[in-house]
């Protein structure tokens, strides 16, 4: 007898939802407010995925490696200059909860900047819903953008739960998640299924000893997904059920 499969639980940016523009256009203007380094659209990618707090230290870190940089070529030849070279540095990465604040100002207003569904989706989805099987999002965005997101690509309250960051709980990789998550969808555990593009992604549901889909048209590809655990990858969104039907083997 196969696998029975109840619930998707699915990541939201690089996985639903293309939200690659929103996120480096909303940094880079933090970045810019600031005077530092902005951020390419690969480096968006790898410094997303973890939460906000996370993407903006790493986004911070670009300026400020460059300095601590030059703070060790010039160590021995001029130690003055590479003591200043790691004071501006080390001031860079004390910006750190004031470079937060603005980044969430601008992004509140900005979170739907370009936002949509990967092509495939919305089509993927709706033949799930129609198999019965239940649709969870599960991220580390805020709630309010999470939320916002959400219901300006599929239309208000499309999926049966969404569990994201309020500030009450602690974020993936903690497979608590999934288990909260699943206790709201009224499954078991072994029924469910975890759809990312992302090792964070992987990693929770390897934690809660689910399978993984791996979306490899998302922010990190395939090699980092099979790297942490995915069971199967997808090239892109329309091929979703096809590989659910694989897992119920």
């Amino acid at each position: 007898m196969g696998r029975e499969i109840k619930a998707l639980l699915f990541d939201l940016d690089g996985t639903l939802v293309n939200t690659i523009y929103s996120l480096q256009d909303s940094i880079n203007k933090a970045m810019k407010h600031f005077g530092l380094q902005e951020l390419t659209e690969a480096e968006t990618k790898k410094a997303v995925g973890n939460g906000y707090h996370l993407f903006v230290e790493r986004a911070i870190k670009k300026t400020a490696s460059f300095y601590y940089q030059e703070a060790e070529k010039w160590e021995d030849r001029d130690p003055d200059k590479a003591i200043s070279f790691d004071q501006k540095a080390d001031e860079i990465m004390g910006l750190y909860d004031e470079v937060c604040e603005y980044y969430i100002s601008v992004f509140q207003n900005n979170c739907l900047y370009r936002a949509e569904a990967y092509p495939g989706m919305k089509e993927s989805l709706e033949i799930l819903r129609g198999q019965g099987i239940k649709l969870a999002c599960v991220t580390n965005k805020s709630l309010h953008e999470a939320g916002k997101v959400l219901d300006h690509v599929f239309g208000e309250n499309y999926f049966d739960y969404l569990s994201a960051d309020d500030g009450t709980h602690p974020l993936k990789p903690d497979s608590a998640l999934v288990r909260d998550c699943c206790e709201h969808l009224g499954v078991l555990l072994s029924e469910a299924v975890f759809v990312g593009d992302t090792k964070t992604d992987m990693e929770t549901a390897k934690g809660a000893g689910i399978p993984g889909i791996g979306c490899v048209y998302g922010f990190r590809g395939r090699e980092e997904l099979l790297d942490y655990g995915a069971d199967i990858c997808i090239e892109n969104a329309a091929a979703l059920p096809d590989a659910v039907e694989t897992l119920r083997g």
